[in-house]
């Protein structure tokens, strides 16, 4: 791909502008092949304004060359390449009427490091080509005039292709306001509080490490723009535990269930799972906020059932049958389960000197506690250190994390069965 960069300084801001000066930079193949830089005669009067900016005085721009007479020198480098400038809008214009008025057809792909920086770096307060280079730490100095204003365009081109390349060899950096916010979240399990202006909670976020999710949720990239634009402060709460963290940051996500999936037995001693409406005393297996969700589950447990061997018979399924069944059944369930009926999962605290406990009794979420007791001691008699909590819409979160626990083994967390519970 060849790109040209450019930049071009005009005797104003207004849609008549002329030309005063003109930069092309021609990149190819991942150097620069070619530069070009002029002055030109706008033929009109340049204001004190635009004087004092640039330093382009009306006499200096009296010997300079006409645009006819550099027409030719520029249409040969934008010749088959993409037109890159800081505001392309303010830029191209002005070539396309030149090059119009000279009775020759000009249009050409082009890209906006303007538009491109606002697309790739949401949030940032100001987009000027300076402020940019700050951000990059690009060392440049803006002059307001054609080329190094063009030499800055095009280390800052660079940047964002760079940025915007594949996901895994993307630079990693984050806005100003939220490197100071990053300093200050630990590195602990908790939970993390997003929020805007005027201290509304945009996003809570339960966390094993608040430090390292917080660095990439506020990481810059055009998928989180919602959240870097909105964010000015990070709160967060430590817990300790990540289930707990859990725990607490479900309060924002407030489910209501309407729906179970229950065990039942029919008179064959057949295990079957059921639909039932959701009752907070007697919770089922899997509980559901609506009708739809709960029987698209039971249809697939109910796919699972052993096939029957015979398309048409008398009597009811053998005993052998039956258990064969069963088995499936109590399989699915255990899918679905704690991996022991009573458990008791202890970790880190809220500080050095404190445990976090978290206790399962006969297959359900009993509650969780903090006490600054080791956990010899309050595996002789868990109920009495572990507060009661009765929520049902948090048992489905503590079987997977088990789960996850189980496989992943989690360095900070422990778990025991309690084959007995006082």
């Amino acid at each position: 791909m060849r790109y040209v960069i450019a930049d071009i300084e005009a005797t104003g801001l207004d849609a008549d502008r002329e030309m005063i000066e003109i930069a092309l930079i021609v990149w190819e193949d991942d150097k620069i092949v070619d530069v070009f830089e002029s002055l030109i005669n706008p033929l009109t009067p340049v204001s004190t304004f635009i004087t004092q900016l640039t330093d382009i005085t009306h006499r200096s721009l009296e010997n300079a060359p006409k645009f006819y007479e550099i027409a030719e020198r520029v249409q040969l480098r934008l010749q088959d390449a993409v037109f890159v400038s800081h505001n392309v809008e303010f830029d191209l214009p002005m070539l396309e009427r030149a090059f119009t008025r000279m009775g020759v057809s000009f249009k050409m792909k082009s890209i906006c490091t303007l538009r491109l920086a606002q697309e790739l770096v949401p949030g940032l307060k100001s987009y000027t080509l300076e402020d940019l280079c700050r951000f990059f730490h690009i060392k440049t100095k803006i002059r307001h005039r054609a080329l190094p204003d063009a030499q800055a365009a095009l280390k800052l081109f660079l940047e964002l292709k760079e940025l915007a390349g594949p996901r895994g060899k993307q630079k990693i950096i984050y806005l100003p306001q939220h490197e100071k916010i990053l300093k200050h979240i630990p590195a602990h399990a908790g939970v993390l509080y997003f929020k805007d202006e005027h201290q509304q909670l945009i996003k809570a976020m339960a966390c094993a490490d608040m430090s390292e999710q917080a660095h990439a949720e506020l990481r810059v990239r055009p998928e989180a723009r919602e959240l870097l634009v909105k964010c000015t402060g990070v709160e967060f709460e430590v817990t300790g535990s990540e289930l707990i963290a859990q725990f607490k940051c479900a309060r924002f996500f407030q489910r209501t269930f309407k729906f179970s999936i229950t065990l039942s037995t029919t008179d064959s001693g057949e295990q079957r799972f059921s639909l039932m409406p959701f009752r907070p005393q007697a919770a089922g297996l899997w509980n559901f906020e609506s009708k739809t969700q709960a029987l698209k589950f039971l249809k697939r447990l109910e796919a699972a059932y052993p096939k029957s061997y015979f398309a048409w018979r008398e009597g009811g399924k053998s005993k052998q049958e039956i258990l064969e069944h069963n088995r499936v059944v109590e399989s699915l369930i255990k899918e679905r389960s704690f991996p022991a009926r009573n458990l008791l999962l202890w970790g880190p605290g809220r500080n050095p000197s404190e445990w976090s406990y978290v206790l399962i009794q006969e297959g359900r979420l009993y509650g969780w506690s903090y006490r600054d007791v080791a956990p010899e001691e309050v595996l002789e008699n868990p109920l009495g250190f572990i507060k009661h909590r009765k929520n049902p819409e948090l048992q489905e979160m503590a079987v997977r994390y088990f789960k996850e626990h189980r496989q992943k083994r989690k360095k900070n967390d422990q778990w025991r069965e309690l084959k007995e519970l006082r």
